[in-house]
C-alpha cells in the first residue's frame, strides 16, 4: 500500500512540478527580450538546477527514500531562497547580484580550492603522479589569484560570502516590506533539521534510528507524513520560483492558482496525511489541549 501511495504522489507532483517550469520556459529562453541577457542567462541556470534536483527529490520518494529526499529538499530550498533573493530589487540591482552570484563568489571559491589543492600536492610522495592532474588543474597562479580577488580584501570577501548565506538572505527578507518575503524566514526550522541529516550529526541519525523502533502503525503514519511534507515542499518551492519569474518579467500570475487546482486531489491527500501524522504523533497532547479548554 506504502508503495502504491508513493508511486501516485511521485507522479503527480513530477506532472506538477512539470507545468511550472512548462509556464516558465517561455521567460527561460535565450530568446526572451524581457530581461537584462545576462541576467536571464544566470537567473535561468539557477531556476533550472532546482527544478532537475526537484525531479531527483520525487524519484527518491518514489522509492521511499524520505532522508535523503529530504536531503535534497534543502538544497532545494536554499537554491530557492538565493532564486528569491536574486530577482528581488530593482533592475541594477539585480544585475549586480547576478554578477556577484555567477562571478565573484566562483572567483572566491577557486581560491580557496587552489589553496586546499595546494596544500594537498605538498603531502603526497609524487605529485606529478597522473592520479593528481585533478588536483594540479586547481592550482592557480599569483597573477590569476589576484585577478580573482580583484582587490578586494579579505574582510569585503567575508561580507559578500555571508551576504548570500541563507541565513542572512533570510535576515535581509525579514527586514522587507513584502509580507510574502517575510513569510520565508520560517523555512530556517526546516533548514537547520535537514542540516543535521546532511552532517550525520547525532540528531540526524538518532531521528532515523527513532523511527525504524517505532510500531507498524506509527511507522507507516510518521513515514507517510514525511513524505508529504517533502512533496509539499517540492511544489511550494516550484510556485514560489514561478511566481517570483513572473514578478519579475511583469506577467499575471493567477496561471499559477489555476494550474495549482488541476492537482487538487494530490494536495489534499497531502494535506490528509499530514494531519494523520500529528494525529499520531502528538495524538495524546492534543487531546490534553482539548480537554483543558473544555474545562475553561
Amino acid at each position: 500500500m506504502m508503495e502504491k501511495i508513493l508511486s501516485t504522489w511521485a507522479g503527480l507532483s513530477s506532472h506538477f512540478i512539470g507545468d511550472c517550469f512548462d509556464i516558465a520556459k517561455p521567460y527561460l529562453d535565450k530568446q526572451f527580450e524581457g530581461m537584462d541577457p545576462y541576467v536571464r542567462f544566470v537567473s535561468s541556470q539557477l531556476f533550472i538546477d532546482c527544478h532537475l534536483s526537484s525531479e531527483s527529490s520525487v524519484l527518491l520518494i518514489r522509492e521511499g527514500k524520505e532522508w535523503d529526499a529530504d536531503i535534497i529538499n534543502r538544497s532545494v530550498m536554499e537554491g530557492t531562497i538565493k532564486y528569491v533573493f536574486l530577482m528581488s530589487g530593482e533592475s541594477t540591482d539585480v544585475q549586480t547580484k547576478a554578477f556577484e552570484y555567477w562571478e565573484l563568489l566562483p572567483n572566491y571559491a577557486a581560491v580557496k580550492h587552489h589553496e586546499r589543492a595546494s596544500s594537498f600536492l605538498s603531502e603526497v610522495a609524487n605529485p606529478d603522479a597522473p592520479e593528481w592532474i585533478p588536483f594540479k588543474n586547481l592550482l592557480l597562479t599569483e597573477q590569476e589569484i589576484d585577478a580573482y580577488r580583484n582587490g578586494v580584501n579579505r574582510a569585503d570577501r567575508k561580507k559578500l560570502e555571508q551576504k548570500w548565506s541563507f541565513s542572512e538572505i533570510t535576515k535581509s527578507f525579514n527586514a522587507s516590506q513584502s509580507e510574502g518575503l517575510r513569510l520565508l524566514v520560517h523555512l530556517a526550522h526546516g533548514y537547520g533539521m535537514s542540516s543535521h541529516l546532511i552532517h550525520k550529526d547525532g540528531d540526524g541519525v538518532g531521528m532515523v534510528w527513532e523511527r525504524y523502533g517505532r510500531n507498524e502503525d506509527e511507522q507507516f503514519a510518521v513515514k507517510l507524513g514525511h513524505c508529504a511534507r517533502i512533496i509539499s515542499d517540492i511544489c511550494s518551492f516550484s510556485k514560489l520560483r514561478l511566481f517570483q519569474l513572473l514578478k519579475f518579467c511583469n506577467q499575471q500570475t493567477d496561471i499559477i492558482y489555476k494550474t495549482e487546482t488541476r492537482y487538487q486531489l494530490l494536495f489534499d491527500e497531502l494535506r490528509k496525511a499530514g494531519e494523520n501524522f500529528t494525529k499520531v504523533e502528538y495524538g495524546e497532547e492534543l487531546n490534553n489541549q482539548v480537554n483543558k479548554d473544555a474545562s475553561r
